[in-house]
C-alpha cells in the first residue's frame, strides 16, 4: 500500500472514532432495568463492634425517655365502635385534654376562649392499655407530627362541619363543649356549643390539627377559615403536657354525640 493510501486510511479510521465518540457522549443515558434483592435481616448477620458503640448511647437514651412514666390509665381505652357508637372514652379524653391545654395559652394571647375541639377518628394510631401511661404510649397514639391549629370559623363552615358528622357517623373526637343529637336517619334533634343553640350567622373558635385543617379526612370546612392562628404545639406534645399534669386519667364515653334514644 501507498504511503498515500495508508494516510488515508488512518485518516478515515480517526474520522471514523470521533465520530463513534461524539456520539457516544451525546447520548442520553437511561434507565432500562431496575433489580430488587431482599437481604432479610437476621440474627446470622454479625454486629459490626464500632457502629454499637456508636449508636448503643442514643438507643439507650431513646429508651429511657419512651419509658418514663407520665401517668396511670385504670381501664383499657381501645379504638373500638361497640354498637357503632358516636363517641368513645379515648376520643374524648383526647379532644378534652386538647382544650384543657390549648385553651388557657389562646385566652392569654387572645383574650378569647376555644369554643370547641375537633380532631379525626383516623389520626387515633393505637388503643391506651390499662397501667403505667408512658411518653412511649403518646407515640403510639399521635406518631404524627401534626401541630394544633385554633381556627375562626364562620357558622356557615360549622353547619358544614355538622353535615359530615351527621354523613360520616364516625366517633371523630369532639370536646366536652359539643352536645350533639341525630336521629338513625339523620335528622339533627339538638346541637348546642357551650350550651347555647347552634347560630349558623354566629363565628366560632375551633381548635384541630394542621393536617385537618389543609383538607384531611375530607374536612374541607376546615379550609379557608376566616382567620388562622398557629400554636407551633404538636399534638403529640399536648397529650404528653396533658398525662404531666393528671394523676390518673379518667376518660369515659358520655352522649356528647349520640343517637337520639
Amino acid at each position: 500500500m501507498k504511503k498515500f493510501d495508508v494516510m488515508k486510511h488512518y485518516f478515515f479510521v480517526l474520522l471514523v472514532t470521533i465520530g463513534f465518540l461524539a456520539s457516544c457522549s451525546s447520548s442520553k443515558t437511561q434507565l432500562t432495568r431496575v433489580k430488587a434483592i431482599n437481604i432479610p435481616i437476621t440474627d446470622t448477620i454479625s454486629q459490626k463492634a464500632e457502629i454499637e458503640n456508636f449508636i448503643t448511647p442514643y438507643r439507650e437514651h431513646i429508651s429511657s425517655e419512651m419509658s418514663t412514666v407520665l401517668a396511670q390509665n385504670p381501664a383499657d381505652l381501645v379504638k373500638d365502635r361497640k354498637e357503632k357508637a358516636l363517641n368513645t372514652a379515648i376520643g374524648n379524653f383526647m379532644a378534652d385534654a386538647t382544650f384543657e391545654i390549648v385553651n388557657p395559652l389562646y385566652k392569654k394571647r387572645t383574650g378569647k376562649d376555644i369554643d370547641f375541639v375537633m380532631l379525626n377518628w383516623g389520626g387515633i394510631r393505637s388503643d391506651l392499655p390499662k397501667g403505667d401511661v408512658t411518653v412511649g404510649s403518646v407515640y403510639d397514639i399521635m406518631p404524627f407530627e401534626n401541630k394544633v391549629v385554633v381556627l375562626t370559623m364562620s357558622g356557615e363552615k360549622v353547619q358544614e362541619l355538622l353535615n359530615y358528622l351527621i354523613k360520616e357517623r364516625k366517633p371523630h373526637p369532639l370536646s366536652k363543649q359539643i352536645d350533639l343529637q341525630i336521629t338513625k336517619d339523620g335528622k339533627v334533634v339538638h346541637f348546642n356549643i357551650n350550651g347555647k343553640p347552634f347560630d349558623s350567622k354566629a363565628t366560632y373558635i375551633v381548635a384541630t390539627s394542621d393536617y385537618l385543617m389543609n383538607g384531611g379526612d375530607a374536612m374541607y370546612f376546615f379550609e379557608n377559615s376566616l382567620k388562622v392562628d398557629e400554636t407551633d404545639y404538636k399534638l403529640r406534645n399536648v397529650l404528653i403536657d396533658y398525662f404531666k399534669k393528671i394523676d390518673v386519667l379518667d376518660a369515659k364515653k358520655d352522649n356528647r354525640f349520640e343517637y337520639k334514644p
